[in-house]
């Protein structure tokens, strides 16, 4: 649905700023009907890169392809066509504070030539959805956060769009409000056929409501993939981010830690002690649903004969390689790092 392939974006030099280079050879793509979150810690080119994929901003270099339609390539008038596929919503709202909420929302289509009748019909039944049916003739200054975000919500759906981009969307809400506009937003991608992008430097809204996940540093990608195969792949840089290690309040070498998805956490301890017959005594565990599916990372102890011991560790570890994780034997390190170096 949306593919960007080598894309690179340098600030020219200016009379108080050497050239910036804010994207380098940046490729990655997101499908159809996904949510995708790009993380990355300050100046990492989150915001440069949305901007890019709605060419709001020109790459220096590489080429953006929405929906087959290859963006880059594009005449201006043809362009400013293929932005209404694309909806944009800001950190700080971007409402006119002199217009309604209906009117708001009509905005984009009134710059596009639709009929008030129809406008105006299009902009009700979008409050409504996202929950304004009572403010559709409430001013900005009128509203809360949350409801000014839903109001900027229902603008950028207005003119129909196939792609969503959210940049900070909920960086200036409380967390009442932000756990009711992702919720949102999760739904209305469900309920639309949208691809959404999630700009956030917060990792809870992308496991709340992100099926992928980029991490940008220095404008390069240093990590990408759907979150069940980020979080089981031991090199990944994201993978503590999103499901931490447990703290097992020791530093007993012979704990094992295992990462498991889906449904296996549910049976892989009367697994162990049917086939093996030891005791497996869970020391330390972590949970959590990402991607609308369930992960855990946990320290066990593994107490019997030596060599049934063995072979569950072995098992373990065959385990887990075929799933991209490690099961390993050794001290587990308790700390985790703070959100704020990665995102």
């Amino acid at each position: 649905m949306i593919t960007l392939s080598a894309i690179g974006k340098t600030f020219p030099a200016t009379r108080r700023q050497a050239a910036v280079t804010a994207l380098e050879d940046v490729s990655l793509t997101v499908d159809r009907g996904q949510v995708m979150g790009i993380v990355g810690p300050s100046g990492s080119g989150k915001s440069t890169l949305a901007r890019i994929i709605n060419l709001l901003e020109r790459p220096t270099t590489g080429t953006v392809t929405v929906d087959g339609l290859e963006l880059t390539s594009l005449r201006t008038s043809d362009l400013n066509r293929a932005r209404r596929t694309i909806g944009m919503i800001f950190q700080q709202f971007n409402l006119l504070d002199s217009r309604t909420a209906l009117a708001n929302v009509e905005l984009p289509l009134e710059l596009a030539g639709i009929g008030r009748g129809e406008r105006r019909a299009r902009a009700t039944e979008l409050l409504e959805r996202v929950g304004l049916g009572d403010k559709l003739g409430s001013h900005p200054a009128q509203l809360s956060g949350g409801q000014r975000q839903r109001v900027a919500i229902a603008r950028a759906l207005a003119p129909r769009p196939s792609v969503l981009l959210c940049d900070e969307a909920t960086s200036a809400l409380d967390p009442t409000s932000t756990t009711s506009v992702l919720a949102l937003l999760r739904e209305l991608t469900a309920e639309l056929g949208l691809t959404t992008v999630l700009i956030t430097h917060e990792m809870d809204v992308v496991k709340r409501v992100c099926d992928a996940v980029t991490l940008l540093e220095n404008g390069r990608v240093v990590d990408a993939g759907r979150l069940g195969e980020v979080v089981t792949r031991p090199d990944s840089p994201l993978a503590t981010r999103l499901l931490p290690h447990p703290d097992p309040g020791t530093s007993d070498p012979d704990l094992i830690e295992v990462t498991l998805g889906g449904t296996e956490h549910d049976h892989v301890l009367t697994d162990l002690i049917r086939r093996y017959a030891v005791d497996v005594a869970v020391v330390a565990a972590t949970v959590e649903t990402l991607g609308g599916q369930r992960f855990g990372r946990m320290q066990l102890r593994l107490d019997g004969p030596g060599d049934q011991v063995a072979a569950a560790r072995e098992h373990l570890a065959r385990s887990q390689r075929s799933n991209g994780a490690s099961a390993t034997a050794s001290a587990v390190t308790t700390s985790t790092p703070a959100l704020s170096e990665v995102a």
